[in-house]
């Protein structure tokens, strides 16, 4: 009698629409709402209702690429499985590596937010209450928390999905909850036109405040949803539905609270300008407000809001940063066990080695470090998505199930600027820490490939990797040159228009070095099962 056939572990498409935009949605509203209307106010004034729009153009412009490409390869980890299918092995070491690193941080930064915030009412947990350096109980507790993180992720996707719907509805309700209050006990409208007037530090101020106000870094967060497309059911439908919802629920929120904030301040807090209002209170600048408000029950709210943000956008962040390792393991870019899928169809290992990697980033790194290595290496490897859309209807020009964006040469080239424009303003520091990423996800291809494996250098894909040298090379001499951490030789203005005109050459280069159709076709034959089914229909 034959024995009967075990199944194989596969990732099981069970996320659907709601539970997809509500991983989206989630990742998006972590700890950014908590701290973002307070950085961009400073940075750019009332105009920083300006630099939320400029930043969810942008992200939409981005998104829409994604669209496009997940609906035609919805792939687990596609921002690291998606570079091999169109530029070869150099492009998705590169931009898988750094979406990874910036990834590995993104957990530990949620959790050590947590923390902090829970401290006011534990001080025990920080060594120092100003600078917010976790005491033993504090990296014990992150422990504990990134640990928890792991196992609702290894119970089964579906089961994270659940979590997370349940948390990203409060976190859709406390901050309206919260602008609302604002406005209904205290909306001054000249808060809008004093202190240097609508736009008081001009252009500059308000792409400082979409850069490095918090901005980006949390309207980045609907990556997640990528990430998970090899895990939704109709991906073709539901991938590209839950990245636009997903960015633009947040969006309004993101814009109430700015509103409510600029509308809610004292008029005394202005008389410095906008970049001397403070946030003189441990929960952060909305508490200070509520304070101000005489408003007791809206400091509550602000305490739950600041564990229950930054919670589920670790949780998020810890699901789909295993996707994104398992995938590097699929391209052979990590050890083969790192691809390890359980019954479950969760990738188990993925989720310890992140784990352990977040843990010691946490212990190692400054907080203020973390944040520099997450937002200079996820904005790189945005760059691929508009890449991937030409190269991709070139590829596989006849797919049915194809999420067609308007004018895809057009929204391509504008989202690769924009991805460009985005690392630009993340200042010469993150352009240093990018480069150290990259430099050792090169040494590593080369030696996995040439010592241990003994591949031929001619199996490193290297003329389509070229695009990179003149993108890199680009970003670093105007960052160098420019005005955000650079020597401000380049006057603001010209180091913008320079950047876009070397960004329209360097596209053209990346689409030329798109891998030809036979060699495409060859590798994502190579990545079908096991150990899942990760296509709907094979390429």
């Amino acid at each position: 009698m034959a024995a009967t056939e075990q199944p194989k572990p596969e990732l099981k498409r069970s996320v659907g629409l709601v539970s997809l935009t509500l991983i989206a949605a989630g990742g998006i509203l972590g700890s950014g709402w908590l701290f973002s209307p307070l950085l961009t106010a400073q940075l750019a004034g009332p105009a920083s209702i300006v630099a939320w729009v400029i930043g969810a153009v942008a992200m939409l412009l981005l998104a829409f690429s994604f669209a496009e490409v997940a609906s035609v390869l919805p792939v687990a980890g596609g921002i690291a499985r998606i570079p091999r299918y169109t530029h070869g092995d150099i492009t998705a070491v590169v931009i898988g590596w750094t979406a990874w690193v910036g990834y590995c941080t993104q957990a530990p930064i949620e959790v050590a937010v947590v923390i902090r915030y829970a401290s006011e009412t534990w001080p025990a947990l920080v060594t120092n209450t100003a600078s917010g350096t976790l005491s033993d109980l504090g990296y014990t507790m992150a422990a504990v928390m990134l640990i928890v993180f792991v196992l609702i992720n290894a119970v089964s996707a579906a089961a994270f999905a659940r979590v997370n719907s349940t948390i990203t509805w409060l976190k859709f309700a406390l901050p309206l909850i919260i602008a609302i209050t604002f406005i209904a006990s205290r909306f001054d409208t000249e808060n809008f036109s004093s202190a240097g007037g609508f736009a008081p530090f001009g252009w500059q101020g308000i792409f400082s405040a979409v850069s490095t106000g918090g901005i980006i870094f949390a309207l980045i967060g609907f990556r997640h949803a990528i990430d998970m497309a090899g895990e939704t059911r109709n991906p073709s439908r539901n991938v590209p539905l839950a990245l636009i919802f997903g960015l633009l629920i947040p969006l309004f929120i993101y814009i109430a609270l700015q509103v409510a904030f600029i509308g809610a301040l004292p008029a005394s807090e202005l008389n410095n300008g906008w970049t001397g209002i403070e946030a003189a209170h441990g929960l952060g600048p909305l508490a200070a407000v509520s304070m101000t408000l005489g408003v007791s029950w809206l400091t509550a709210a602000v305490y739950g809001g600041a564990l229950i943000g930054p919670t589920g956008g670790a949780l998020v962040a810890t699901g789909s940063n295993a996707r994104l390792a398992y995938a590097l393991a699929r391209n052979r870019f990590l050890p083969n066990f790192v691809a390890h899928i359980t019954m479950r169809g969760v990738p188990i290992y993925a989720l310890l080695l992140n784990l352990v990697l977040g843990f010691i980033m946490l212990l190692a790194l400054t907080f203020d470090n973390i944040v520099a290595i997450n937002s200079a290496a996820i904005v790189l490897s945005f760059s691929i998505g508009p890449m991937a859309v030409l190269a991709l209807r070139k590829q596989m020009p006849n797919v049915a199930q194809r999420f067609n964006i308007p004018f895809p040469r057009f929204v391509a080239t504008l989202g690769f600027i924009v991805a460009a424009l985005i690392i630009y303003w993340s200042g010469w520091t993150s352009i240093l820490v990018l480069l150290g990423i990259i430099t050792i996800a090169i040494l590593v291809l080369f030696f996995k490939r040439l010592v241990i494996e003994k591949k031929p250098l001619s199996s490193f894909d290297a003329r389509e990797g070229l695009w990179l040298l003149p993108f890199v090379g680009s970003l670093t001499l105007v960052s160098w040159l420019g005005n955000f951490g650079g020597t401000g030789t380049i006057p603001f203005g010209w180091d913008i228009l320079l950047l876009v005109v070397l960004m329209l050459f360097n596209f053209k280069i990346a689409n030329w070095c798109a891998l030809d159709n036979d060699k495409a076709r060859i590798y994502r034959e190579a990545h079908k099962p096991p150990p899942g089914a990760e296509f709907d229909e094979p390429p």
